[in-house]
């Protein structure tokens, strides 16, 4: 009895926890926000008036997206590419105001790889 009480609450459990899998739709309005939001940054720093306070909002923005790609998972899921192109992006700007060129470049050549990478998952 013990068992089956065990098992029947490990199997709710489960059940409860499982989100539903991210659909195209899905992946296709992410990349679309997050190609806004790097956008939004290439336009902060050719400005050249990005202040302190918006190049924070800006890191704010894509840690965000970052962990919302989590949603995506990693290897083996259909859209994981979506989701290292949330974290390559973060990283690039991360890099770009840290004036670390190495993980600068890095960032952004991972992120146009993963971004058509998830691009091509998509379509």
């Amino acid at each position: 009895m013990k068992r089956m009480f065990i098992a029947a609450l490990l199997a709710g459990a489960a059940l409860s926890s499982q989100a539903a899998e991210p659909t195209r739709s899905d992946a296709k309005d992410f990349i679309a926000r997050l190609d806004a939001a790097v956008e939004r940054g290439n336009a902060q720093i050719r400005s050249g008036k990005a202040d302190p306070v918006e190049r924070r909002k800006q890191a704010q923005a894509l840690a965000s997206l970052e962990n919302e790609g989590g949603k995506f998972g990693v290897l083996f899921t259909p859209f994981h590419k979506c989701n290292e192109a949330g974290i390559s992006a973060a990283s690039a700007w991360q890099g770009l105001i840290s004036l670390n060129n190495r993980q600068f470049e890095n960032g952004v050549d991972s992120y146009e790889k993963e971004r058509q990478a998830c691009l091509e998952a998509v379509n």
